[in-house]
């Protein structure tokens, strides 16, 4: 081994500098864990408001789904018909133009109007009523008598009707 000269061993300002530096060091490296650590738990603070935010917002939407299907499970008990629709379904068999067609149907709608607004318990039960007056009722347009027999019914917000023609006579 070598012996280090006595000259650079003992200079004084080699020694402040080395020494600075060692100090330095030790200082920024606490001022780098204080701040790091400042950051750190300004991050825990907002990930822990964002978990009970989270929390409160599952909480709230789990209320609003069972109460929103509570309500759906009262609004379809009261649900009202809003409008009527009647399909003839064998026009081509009896050739009839889209006017007597289109009259034809608006008749037999004009029958059903009044179910219009009621719930559809209401208008199920007089489902055999509403059949009797359509099948009952002869329809004239165009000096032809017409007769119609109910096909289908559907009842929900739109109540379908599909009828056919049963007969078609001439008046005289």
């Amino acid at each position: 081994m070598r012996v280090p000269n006595k000259r650079l061993y003992k200079r004084s300002d080699l020694e402040r500098f080395f020494a600075g530096l060692v100090i330095g060091a030790i200082i920024s490296w606490g001022v780098f864990l204080i701040i790091y650590g400042e950051l750190q738990h300004e991050q825990t603070k907002s990930l822990v408001q964002l978990e009970q935010k989270l929390e409160r917002t599952e909480k709230n939407s789990l209320i609003w789904q069972e109460d929103v299907r509570e309500l759906n499970k009262k609004m379809k008990k009261n649900i009202l018909i809003q409008e009527v629709k009647v399909n003839l379904t064998n026009t081509k068999q009896y050739k009839l133009g889209s006017l007597t067609s289109y009259h034809l149907q608006a008749s037999v709608e004009e029958e059903a109007l009044h179910l219009i607004a009621q719930d559809i318990e209401s208008a199920y039960d007089a489902r055999n009523v509403l059949k009797k007056a359509i099948e009952n009722k002869k329809y004239e347009f165009d000096k032809m008598i017409y007769e119609v027999e109910v096909h289908q019914i559907y009842f929900y917000t739109t109540l379908s009707i599909e009828i056919r023609i049963k007969k078609v006579e001439k008046v005289m």
